[in-house]
Order: C-alpha cells, then structure tokens, then sequence
C-alpha cells in the first residue's frame, strides 16, 4: 500500500508538457501576436475597436479564460495556510500591488511615446 501511494504521490508531482515548457509557449505566444500584428495590421485595428464603456472586448474574454481555470482549483485548506506564512503572502502583493503597476506603467511609456 505504500508503495502504490508513493506512486501517486511521484505521479502527481510530475509536471505536463504544458507545464513543463510554459515559457516556451508565452514565448511562442509573444512571437505569433507580433507576427500577426505585424502581418495584418487591420486586423489589429479591428480588435481594438471592439469595446464596451472603454473596455476591450476581446482583452476581458482572454482574462476570464486565463483566469476562470485558476479560480475553480482553489484548495481553502492551502488558503489557511499561507495566511500562516506571511513573508511569501507579502511579498506577492508588494509585488503584484507595489512594483508591477509601476514598472508595466514606464514600459508604457517607453513603448507608446
């Protein structure tokens, strides 16, 4: 018995090719949106038409899906206790809240003046 819940256990830690070569894949990502943007620029031009009350339709849909499969896989249990554990916690919302808005904001600025 202990041996089968090993194998569980070395299964479950096994990461998927998804997984595994996901900076391969933003990266591949990143490559195909400039390619297309470059290659059909009124594509790109349509894309940003489409709003609603100053919101991207299309952005709000690509957030919800990358989102959506994050939220319905939330262990509580794990949510208890990284409130034990406050350094990791601090430091994701120092930078998710602190440094990512600022640093995205001067990318901006470099790339859009």
């Amino acid at each position: 018995m202990n041996s089968s819940s090993n194998q569980a256990t070395e299964k479950e830690r096994r990461l998927g090719i998804w997984e595994k070569y996901l900076s391969l894949w933003v990266a591949l990502c990143i490559g195909a949106g400039i390619g297309l943007g470059k290659t059909f620029p009124q594509f790109s031009t349509a894309l940003g038409e489409l709003t609603f009350a100053g919101v991207s339709i299309p952005v709000a849909i690509c957030l919800f899906f990358m989102i959506y499969p994050i939220m319905v896989q939330i262990d509580f249990g794990r949510v208890i206790k990284a409130g034990k554990t406050p350094k990791p916690v601090a430091a994701t919302l120092i930078a998710n809240w602190a440094i990512k808005p600022f640093t995205m904001a001067f990318l901006g600025m470099v790339f859009l003046t």
